[in-house]
């Protein structure tokens, strides 16, 4: 007897916060120790689009970063590294 297999097999879609990467953007001083890329760093990944959006633009005015700013740094932190963000550190997580 031959094996039969149905024409359509079902697809299951990843929940879609497993399907969204989280970035987080930290908050640091000159001489702070954090993971990540400074934003203005050329090796910085990038992510179109991500200083222009509401939830972000709020938080950069929380902490006054801006152009501006010369103490006030900003780091992009990936998943992966998210955990290694030092305790007292004012930082937001985006789902991109």
């Amino acid at each position: 007897m031959a094996n039969h297999l149905p024409w359509r097999v079902p697809f299951r879609q990843q929940p879609l916060e497993l399907a969204m990467p989280t970035i987080s953007l930290v908050s640091a001083s000159v001489g702070d120790q954090i993971p990540g890329h400074e934003l203005a760093d050329p090796d910085c990944p990038s992510f179109p689009g991500l200083l222009d959006r509401p939830d972000v633009k709020a938080w950069l005015d929380e902490i006054g970063y801006g152009p501006d700013s010369e103490d006030e740094l900003v780091y992009l932190v990936t998943q992966d590294d998210r955990g290694m963000i030092p305790a007292g550190f004012e930082h937001i997580a985006i789902k991109v």
